[in-house]
């Protein structure tokens, strides 16, 4: 850990204070936090979290920003042709995390798809995807949790209807983005020289982010890397049903075979009705 000067713990530890009024105050759930270093340590987490929370925060809300633009400029261009394909490229720019950028017609038939390399999704009928099935019925954006992809793999999805210039829903448009580059980009920065590693998971329990790459994509309620670790399942039920919290739980130090306690703060980002639980995590012990 770098050293800090006396000032700047100071500062830490007051703007912990204004943090456990948005994330929840440290529970006393051990001896170390009885200590000084511990109780610095601890505020210093909570400073870190709610600087993650708004820095990936921003970030969802530029993405969705940029979708929420092509959508207002298809109306004048139209859903279909190089018109669209413009206007799609710029949802494609707008981070280096987006890997498609599509629109659809009102009958769930993609018209549109940029880069060329998935091209041949133009044609196919996604009426049948969720997402696309909620964004006709609502008539609102949607953004969804990591979903298996028609091309294959797996990614977020932003997306939003596309009316004409009279009002008539005529289709929709969106981007879908991988959320590990997305959240590394963001994370790991603020992060660089401290003690302190972070997580981000989806409510169901699937790793997002993880500085072992090895966890990336587990699904903490149906992987086997976890059964021999109650704390862990008990952790994941805590956090998939609050949206911030504590909890400490053994579990192997990153990238290392080594058992150790650790400790975990948790708050919550996401755009619509899609959550992410993002965590900040040191460790305090040998298990």
């Amino acid at each position: 850990m770098k050293q800090k000067t006396p000032g700047m713990v100071c500062a830490l530890v007051l703007l912990g204070v204004c943090a456990c009024g948005c994330i929840g105050a440290p529970v006393q759930t051990d001896t170390h936090n009885s200590s000084l270093a511990d109780a610095v340590e601890q505020k210093e987490m909570l400073v870190l979290l709610s600087l993650l929370q708004g820095e990936i925060d921003g970030a969802l809300l530029g993405l969705d920003a940029q979708v929420a633009e092509t959508a207002l400029n298809l109306t004048v261009s139209g859903i279909s042709g190089a018109g669209a394909e413009s206007q799609l490229a710029e949802s494609l720019a707008a981070d280096p995390s987006v890997t498609t950028a599509i629109t659809i017609g009102r009958n769930g038939t993609c018209l549109a798809a940029v880069p060329g390399e998935v091209g041949s999704l133009v044609g196919e009928d996604l009426s049948e995807r969720p997402v696309v099935r909620a964004t006709f019925e609502r008539k609102v954006p949607v953004m969804t949790d990591v979903v298996p992809l028609h091309e294959g793999g797996y990614a977020a999805i932003i997306q939003y209807p596309v009316f004409s210039a009279d009002e008539r829903l005529i289709g929709a448009t969106s981007i879908t983005f991988d959320p590990y580059p997305f959240l590394k980009e963001r994370i790991e920065p603020v992060l660089n020289g401290t003690p302190y590693t972070a997580m981000v998971a989806g409510t169901g329990g699937r790793v997002l982010y993880d500085p072992d790459p090895a966890e990336i994509g587990k699904e903490t309620f149906n992987e086997s890397l976890y059964e021999g670790f109650p704390e862990i399942l008990e952790f994941a039920r805590s956090y998939a049903d609050n949206r911030s919290g504590h909890a400490t739980y053994s579990f192997y130090s990153t990238g290392s075979s080594r058992v150790v306690q650790k400790e975990a703060y948790w708050t919550t980002v996401g755009l619509y009705s899609a959550d992410w639980r993002l965590f900040i995590i040191r460790e305090i012990s040998g298990a």
